[in-house]
């Protein structure tokens, strides 16, 4: 029953249900055990032993969960490796078999109540260590997770100077061209070869000088433009069909960091699935817009028809090394929650969908 409420009340993880159903249940027979032996040990009748402590075990639970539920901060953690979780679940678990049988053996010897009621609350004082040494590992991983993701950031800030560089190289060769190519036209305009001029200009404009044919966004923002033309240039390499309709401002009351984690994470894992797809099949849309102040997010791409999900829902990646792969979905959440944004994914018929929405008024409140 605690298993079913948790799985429709909280959006958690199948391990995270796990553990704290049997935490509860484990808690819920220490407190009963302790207070039937402490009203058997004050000579209660026994006729309103049952329904006394049934009433007040009850109580204690409610008042428990209670005092959870106000003052435990809800906190959001990576997962922990299976088998330490299965080390973990062997506690609470021999703590209901352990407590059984103590209960078992002060029903047959009254002598042994007051180590009864002892053992009940150690075993209750272990089943909390190990919620806290659950609650640290999970620490420890959202901790690893962070590092990979602050590894994935500053790859793509690397990515983004790599960018920065090369326009800069390119627009000082335009320069150094530009001034050869009009020394040329002036020469050519002084010996009065105005045909000769008209010809060369017109071949200069068919030659796509200064059109830059390579870019597909124009907005102005540099990280946004950057990522975008540089995940374009990959997908033309692919041959990979990519359409981005970008419209956004040049300045946007969001953190460069954090833009580059979601336009560079969403793209890649648009580009990764579009690559074991055959060529016909290979497309990604991009549609960015800034409007009332919220950032809409929202790309197209084809997909393979079946794709796997943890126990969380999660999409899981296909890539082997596991260890650091498949927490995109992970890092672009964890930027928008900075924002009170929202992602949410689709998937059907060889298509996945991803949305983002970053909410620029949220920054003021905070």
């Amino acid at each position: 029953m605690v298993f079913m409420i948790s799985t429709v009340t909280r959006k958690e993880s199948l391990k995270r249900r796990c553990i704290s159903t049997l935490l509860i249940c484990t808690a819920w027979m220490l407190v009963e055990v302790i207070v039937l032996l402490v009203l058997e040990a004050i000579g209660t009748d026994e006729s309103v032993i049952n329904d006394a402590g049934s009433f007040a075990s009850k109580m204690c639970m409610l008042l428990l969960s209670v005092l959870l539920g106000r003052y435990a901060k809800k906190k959001q953690y990576a997962e922990i490796p299976l088998r330490y979780f299965i080390i973990i679940l062997l506690v609470p678990a021999s703590s209901i078999y352990m407590m059984h049988h103590i209960l078992h053996m002060a029903a047959f010897h009254t002598e042994y109540s007051f180590f009864s009621v002892a053992a009940g609350i150690l075993l209750l004082l272990v089943n909390y260590v190990i919620f806290t040494v659950y609650d640290r590992m999970g620490q420890a991983a959202e901790l690893q997770s962070r590092n990979r993701l602050y590894e994935q950031q500053l790859d793509l800030c690397s990515h983004q100077a790599e960018e920065r560089e090369g326009y800069y190289l390119e627009l000082r060769r335009m320069r150094h061209d530009m001034k050869n190519h009009l020394s040329g036209i002036l020469g050519m305009v002084n010996a009065g070869q105005t045909k000769e001029a008209s010809d060369y200009i017109q071949k200069m404009l068919d030659d796509g000088i200064g059109t830059g044919a390579d870019e597909i966004s124009h907005t102005g923002n540099i990280v946004v433009d950057s990522l975008v033309n540089h995940k374009y240039a990959l997908a033309q390499k692919d041959g990979i069909q990519f359409e981005a309709r970008v419209f956004i401002p040049s300045v946007l009351p969001f953190q460069s960091g954090h833009l580059a984690i979601i336009f560079g994470n969403l793209l890649e894992n648009a580009l990764e699935a579009c690559r074991k797809l055959p060529q016909e099949q290979r497309y990604i849309v991009l549609e960015a817009t800034y409007i009332k102040e919220m950032l809409q997010i929202c790309i197209k791409n084809g997909s393979p028809e079946k794709l796997k999900k943890d126990n969380s829902g999660r999409y899981l990646t296909t890539k082997k090394d596991t260890g650091c792969h498949g927490i995109g979905l992970a890092s672009v959440e964890q930027a928008l929650a900075d924002y009170d944004g929202e992602l949410f994914t689709q998937h059907e018929k060889g298509e996945f969908q991803v949305s983002a929405v970053l909410y620029s008024n949220s920054i003021e409140e905070k």
